[in-house]
């Protein structure tokens, strides 16, 4: 009796000992409440502040700059003068072509009374012959626009013919008012095509033997295409000629294409001469009368020919004003008083107030954006600042490098902080989806065995406040098994197994000094165990097994 009392008594001790003194590894359970919620997925990328359109702003005239108008940093306006250029023989040019514009209409004047104080009977020229001289240059132009057109639609829809005029290319090789002069020069064609198609057949019913009125239709209908196709060639090569001076390394196929269009435009100007002279010859058969009624045609043409000359003498000296292309802010006065400008001389460099960054992302993160979804937008620099943006553009066509594919997201700020400077590092968070009204457990709560996912809740029910703070069990928790849905990096989406306030174990702390929270037994103090003998297994915080209950 005396050793089991003596027993009794160490064994009290120890226990006591044991509960009252620092574990040498307690686990700790930290619990949460299933909550209702929204769950935000999303991914995530960096990058450096660029505004999104960029470009130096040069001189089309020659001479003295007489005043740089802006500074570093100053806000323009579209069409804002920059800078001037010494004008004085330009501003003569102008003068002069008004003095001979108003002669021109004196003369006009004089013919017009003149005619109409002549006879309108008068010998007409061959009618007969005009109308076969008309449909002739018809003929000649319709023999010359079918490759015309085939080469410009080679140029604008064929990529092999030209990859470097893609939009894609152009957009990320040279800038994005390259691919704007892209859209509007094929604008002007795809009209100018789509006519011709009609006037095409149009032509193929008509011969020398159709009526007058046939023959001028068409002659009227060819100029006008003429007119479009002329236009639309024009900004075909401006654009070619936009894009080779902004590439470093021009492609022979560019030298090639320019060439050809070039060739393009003298064929067109001259079907167009054509087309017009013919309905000139028909309107002079038609109308000619007295020499004075053709005087009076030449005198019309002379005013037109005045007006023409003035106002390119006008457009030679406004470009002696160098003008903002677009609003924005000048990154940097390029030219300085005094400087001598030649066509093409770099006055100043300007960029949008719109800003954006480029991100890249693998290729999974890349399928699940699309143009639109909205972003986050912090910055390094700039601790308290977060900006709204929007994705702009997602790369078609990803870039490979040491076997991994890549792809560039363009990211547009939705709102402008004069804090934000180009260069600045982005982090960027793009919300690829959103649910709402789900039940939510952080991610550190759901474990998975054996591709079946489990939560892991204790029999008693704590207090929010403890069990925050981790709580050490006499019992094991038991495994919940749960179907999971959506998931990002901090909560994962139950969409059955639990409810809603249910009480679970978020994560568990293995620590040093940690001390019980219950009173020990007797039982308890010399090593024995609950029922069901798991509360070795959540003192030791490791299961070795995954039992399911509920």
């Amino acid at each position: 009796m005396a050793g089991v009392a003596a027993v009794a008594v160490v064994a009290v001790s120890y226990g006591v000992y044991r509960h009252a003194s620092p574990a040498s590894a307690a686990t700790k359970y930290v619990l949460a409440n299933v909550e209702k919620g929204t769950l935000i997925s999303s991914v995530s990328g960096s990058g450096q502040v660029a505004a999104q359109n960029q470009v130096t702003v040069t001189s089309n005239a020659s001479g003295d700059i007489t005043s740089v108008l802006v500074q570093d940093g100053d806000q323009v306006v579209a069409g804002q003068t920059l800078a001037t250029i010494e004008a004085a023989d330009a501003s003569r040019a102008v003068d002069n072509a008004e003095l001979a514009l108003e002669n021109a209409r004196v003369a006009y004047d004089k013919a017009v009374k003149e005619s109409e104080n002549q006879s309108a009977s008068s010998t007409v020229s061959d009618v007969a012959k005009a109308y076969q001289a008309g449909y002739n240059a018809i003929v000649a132009t319709s023999i010359d626009l079918p490759a015309i057109f085939s080469g410009l639609n080679d140029l604008y829809y064929t990529p092999s013919h030209s990859p470097y005029f893609s939009d894609i290319k152009l957009a990320n090789e040279v800038d994005a008012a390259a691919v704007t002069y892209k859209e509007q020069a094929g604008s002007a064609f795809d009209e100018a095509r789509n006519e011709y198609q009609a006037n095409f057949l149009r032509y193929k019913n008509i011969s020398e033997t159709s009526s007058e009125e046939e023959i001028v239709a068409l002659l009227d209908e060819t100029d006008v295409i003429l007119k479009k196709l002329l236009g639309s060639l024009s900004g075909t090569y401006s654009t070619l000629d936009y894009v080779e001076g902004k590439l470093s390394a021009v492609p022979s196929v560019l030298t090639s294409d320019k060439s050809a269009v070039s060739s393009y435009v003298n064929k067109v100007n001259s079907d167009s001469s054509s087309i017009t002279n013919a309905l000139s010859a028909i309107d002079n058969a038609k109308t000619a009368g007295t020499s004075a009624s053709l005087s009076m045609k030449s005198a019309e043409l002379s005013v037109r020919q005045a007006e023409s000359s003035l106002s390119d003498a006008q457009i030679a000296l406004a470009d002696h004003r160098v003008k903002a292309p677009f609003s924005g802010l000048v990154a940097k006065v390029i030219a300085k008083n005094g400087d001598k400008a030649n066509n093409g001389s770099q006055i100043a460099t300007l960029v949008t107030k719109e800003q954006m960054v480029n991100i890249s992302l693998n290729e999974i993160d890349a399928a699940k954006i699309a143009k639109g979804d909205k972003a986050t937008l912090t910055f390094d620099a700039i601790e308290d600042l977060t900006l709204a943006g929007h994705v702009s553009n997602v790369d078609l066509v990803g870039s490979v490098s040491q076997g991994v594919v890549s792809y560039s997201v363009q990211i547009a700020f939705d709102s402008v902080d004069d804090r934000v400077k180009p260069g600045m590092t982005v982090n960027a968070s793009i919300v690829t989806d959103a649910k709402q009204d789900v039940l939510l457990v952080p991610s550190g709560a759901v474990k998975t065995v054996g591709g079946v996912s489990y939560v892991q809740i204790l029999p008693t029910t704590y207090d929010a406040a403890e069990g925050a703070q981790g709580i050490i069990p006499d019992e094991a928790p038991t495994n919940i098994p749960v179907t999971i849905g959506s998931s990002n990096d901090s909560e994962v989406e139950i969409a059955s197994g639990l409810a809603e306030g249910e009480q679970i174990v978020a994560r568990t702390v293995t620590s040093s000094g940690a001390t019980r929270s219950t009173t020990p037994t007797i039982l308890n103090s010399i090593g024995g165990s609950r029922a069901g003998g798991n509360a070795g297994a959540a003192a030791g915080g490791t299961f070795r097994a995954v039992q399911f209950s509920r």
